[in-house]
């Protein structure tokens, strides 16, 4: 079972996402912010990190994520119907839960265990 660390400073769009990924058999924690995100992804190295590009910390979680040894590689990724343009290469824009489910089932052989 893989753990998704959700990300998001909006209380009901955090508790609709957690129930969503939980429905499909994820694991899942969450932070409100940058500083939280990093705190549990040192500790407990989720499969993912899922955010929302309108977190008022986005910019600092992705630089921190850049930043850090054990933590780079990380799956970053948010969903969004409206497919926006990310500046920031290493965020994975997805369409629906599905397509989050496809990319970690896609990673799982290439990421270290």
């Amino acid at each position: 079972m893989h753990t998704i660390l959700v990300v998001e400073d909006v209380d009901e769009i955090s508790s609709n996402m957690i129930k969503a990924l939980r429905n499909r058999g994820h694991n899942v924690e969450r932070a409100a912010n940058a500083k939280e995100a990093i705190e549990m992804a040192e500790a407990n190295r989720p499969t993912m990190i899922l955010t929302d590009l309108e977190l008022p910390t986005f910019d600092s979680l992705m630089h921190q994520l850049r930043q850090h040894g054990d933590l780079k590689s990380l799956l970053v990724a948010i969903i969004d119907i409206n497919n926006p343009k990310v500046q920031d290469h290493s965020v994975n824009v997805l369409r629906d839960f599905q397509a989050l489910d496809d990319l970690i089932e896609s990673s799982d052989g290439a990421r270290p265990q």
